[in-house]
């Protein structure tokens, strides 16, 4: 029996432009996307773990990029770019609340981000929790990620669903006894989600 059902950020609950924030960046602040990909694949990844400072790995970065702003104007640009909330995934997952179905968000992050989409976005009144990998210092393929999971929650795996649209983490959350599903559209979500309704 499902008693908890964990999220994917974005793609999921945040809608995109259509685009990757780092392509934004490049092509309206007229950066190299080299030296953002840079950035995003070295830096980036270990604040997303927790295990470095976003503010402090980004302010050289924007000294090379010859961006004219400080640390704080250049997050309040990406992530007022990238909290567009899918509207229709939310008020599913209110009604799965209101039925006693606990839901979550899981998601790389780090923390700066994190606390604006829970705070200032305001998901931390739609959910019941996040999964941070910034908190947790796994990935979500990984198991270290799903035994903190299970332990915060003091579920079993079979109790969790988890919607991803990433295959590769959709794929390892079922080797751990998880009911994970790669996320495609609405659609799939409300047709897995009917039996809680």
């Amino acid at each position: 029996m499902t008693k908890a059902i964990l999220f994917d950020l974005d793609g999921l609950v945040i809608i995109g432009q259509g685009k990757l924030f780092s392509d934004r960046v490049s092509e309206e602040m007229h950066i190299p996307s080299e030296s953002i990909s840079e950035f995003f694949t070295k830096d980036f990844r270990e604040c997303s773990f927790g295990r470095s400072d976003l503010k402090e790995n980004i302010a050289p970065y924007l000294v090379a990029w010859g961006y004219k702003g400080t640390v704080d104007d250049f997050l309040r640009y990406w992530f007022e770019g990238e909290s567009h909330t899918d509207e229709e995934v939310l008020s599913l997952v209110n009604t799965l609340r209101s039925r006693g179905i606990e839901c979550y968000i899981a998601t790389r992050q780090e923390k700066y981000r994190k606390e604006y989409l829970m705070n200032v976005v305001g998901l931390k009144d739609k959910f019941d929790g996040i999964f941070a990998t910034c908190d947790i210092g796994y990935d979500k393929w990984e198991e270290g990620y799903w035994k903190y999971v299970f332990d915060k929650l003091n579920m079993i795996p079979e109790e969790i669903m988890f919607f991803c649209d990433s295959e590769k983490n959709v794929e390892n959350a079922k080797t751990f006894g998880v009911e994970a599903y790669f996320y495609t559209d609405i659609n799939l979500l409300k047709e897995k989600i009917a039996h809680l309704l």
